[in-house]
């Protein structure tokens, strides 16, 4: 979670924490209390409070995570795939 984006510090008092979902947030906010008693005595500031914002996602290719998503890929990639497959009259698990 904190190494896709890095907190900054807003002003002397506000930890920004760039968040992608809703998860991700529930899990700082376990954690919140070891990080911050961390971070109050290595920034010597015991004043130090905890904003979340959450980024926008850069829109790029989906990842294909089943069988017929990972094959519809490989199909536009190659299109003499698909032709083998309807010859062998295969289908797709």
């Amino acid at each position: 979670m904190l190494t896709a984006h890095s907190p900054r510090l807003k002003g002397d008092k506000v930890v920004v924490f760039p968040l992608k979902n809703e998860t991700q947030e529930v899990e700082l906010l376990k954690e919140k209390k070891g990080l911050f008693d961390f971070l109050k005595k290595e920034l010597r500031n015991a004043k130090l409070s905890l904003e979340t914002e959450y980024i926008r996602e850069e829109s790029g290719p989906q990842k294909a995570y089943t069988a017929a998503d990972k094959y519809k890929v490989l199909a536009e990639k190659n299109p003499s795939l698909d032709k083998l497959r309807n010859m062998l009259n295969l289908d797709i698990e």
